[in-house]
């Protein structure tokens, strides 16, 4: 599932979406233009707000923030370790397939060539 946040401010406003396999995107809109961006310098080239104002700096410091957030996440994510199998080790060293049943299939059983058709 995404995880979505926004910033609204006067003429702009930005949709941040992060999903574990996509990685993270922002859907900026500015008056008559909408644009999806994974790039910080083309977000910022595309808001073209400047950068010594309130507004400007806001801007700024949540898309830092976010990109944190997101970068500090991704370091959690680590594969979980792997636990012990339910299944016998015999079992797992023959598999699935036929030779599992070698012993237990008796030709002269009525369902021995028989198929399951679904």
């Amino acid at each position: 599932m995404a995880r979505t946040e926004t910033f609204v401010a006067p003429g702009v406003r930005l949709e941040w979406q992060h999903d574990r396999w996509n990685g993270w995107r922002v859907n900026a809109w500015k008056p008559n233009v909408s644009m999806t961006f994974t790039d910080r310098k083309a977000l910022l080239k595309f808001i073209s707000w400047p950068t010594k104002t309130p507004t400007g700096d806001l801007i700024r410091g949540w898309i830092d923030g976010q990109i944190a957030q997101v970068t500090a996440l991704s370091a959690d994510d680590t594969e979980p370790a792997p636990t012990e199998s339910a299944l016998s080790p015999e079992l797992l060293a023959t598999g699935f397939g036929p030779e599992v049943f070698a012993g237990e299939l008796d030709p002269s059983d009525p369902n021995y060539q028989t198929r399951t058709v679904l």
